[in-house]
């Protein structure tokens, strides 16, 4: 039987590793397979930056208590192929450097493997929600932008030579496809009569 909520160990029988007491820690919460877990995290019902950099946030975390949970795994089953070496060793009266190292304990070996790959996914689609939550920045900035630059009645010609930028620089900022430096928006932001947080949209 698979022991409940034992996160990353669906594919075979793992109640005997999870139950030892150092893998106690190791338990999660959500009654959610691997995959409904990923498929949840990458789709929020609030469509907003915010929601997503929260999402972003839990999958670091579970990324980064993955690979604590693998370390776990590999420390532990290296101990157990070194007493079983030494026993050999002493059984066989053979040196131990000259004995020839055993397969890794499969079920071990396989929980690693198991990890791993569900690592994998957590990573690539912590990146993909990253790329996605940038160009959305990018968009809210260029909104936030073309709102200040009309409530001023100004062209995007007349922006740009304020600030030392091209019309065809203030088109692509307030359409979202490029980024903005930091030292052009605090000289946006001086010209729009705002500060640097509110063209950030943080207040």
């Amino acid at each position: 039987m698979k022991t409940k909520n034992a996160f990353a160990f669906r594919d075979f029988d793992s109640s005997r590793i999870l139950q030892r007491p150092f893998f106690k820690d190791f338990y999660f919460a959500p009654d959610k397979s691997d995959e409904e877990l990923l498929e949840s995290l990458s789709h929020v019902p609030e469509d907003s930056v915010d929601a997503w950099e929260k999402n972003l946030y839990v999958i670091k975390a579970t990324h980064e208590r993955l690979t604590e949970f693998r370390h776990l795994i590999d420390r532990h089953n290296e101990t157990r192929l070194n007493k079983y070496n030494e026993k050999k060793s002493k059984s066989k009266g053979i040196k131990l450097a000259e004995l020839q190292r055993p397969a890794p304990v499969m079920e071990y070996f396989s929980a690693s493997l198991n990890v791993l790959e569900l690592m994998n996914k957590f990573e690539k689609l912590y990146y993909e929600i990253e790329k996605n939550v940038q160009v959305r920045y990018r968009k809210e900035f260029g909104s936030r932008l073309k709102r200040a630059r009309q409530a001023l009645g100004l062209t995007q010609k007349q922006l740009g030579d304020l600030v030392q930028i091209s019309s065809q620089g203030v088109s692509l900022y307030e359409l979202g496809k490029r980024d903005v430096s930091i030292p052009t928006i605090i000289r946006l932001a001086k010209v729009l009569n705002m500060n640097s947080n509110q063209i950030l949209g943080l207040e």
